[in-house]
């Protein structure tokens, strides 16, 4: 029988991922304030360097797929109320939704 390894002690990150964060921390803390200066960072940082504005998505879809998959497992852990596990869930499609069109549109 083969033994799955566990690291007991997980980065808060690492934990995001894997779905163990209370939901409230996933989508609050993670999806909504630290998205916030990471997006200003890659904003920033493309501006700085002179890159074409669409360049900046190249960073912002793996941000956003690590935000989707941490909430999204953190969800379907989610005991509490269903309505708050698929309000996240939506919240994040809407996410995608809006990048997809702001890459489209080229806004």
């Amino acid at each position: 029988m083969v033994r799955k390894k566990t690291k007991k002690n997980k980065s808060y990150f690492h934990k995001f991922w894997d779905g163990e964060l209370p939901l409230v921390q996933s989508y609050w803390v993670v999806a909504w304030l630290i998205s916030l200066p990471v997006g200003f960072v890659i904003g920033f940082i493309t501006a700085v360097l002179g890159f074409p504005q669409n360049t900046m998505y190249a960073f912002f879809i793996p941000w956003y797929v690590f935000t989707t998959v941490g909430v999204w497992r953190s969800s379907d852990r989610y005991k509490g109320p269903k309505f708050w596990s698929v309000l996240a869930k939506l919240a994040m499609i809407l996410a995608w939704i809006s990048l997809v069109t702001e890459m489209v549109s080229g806004v």
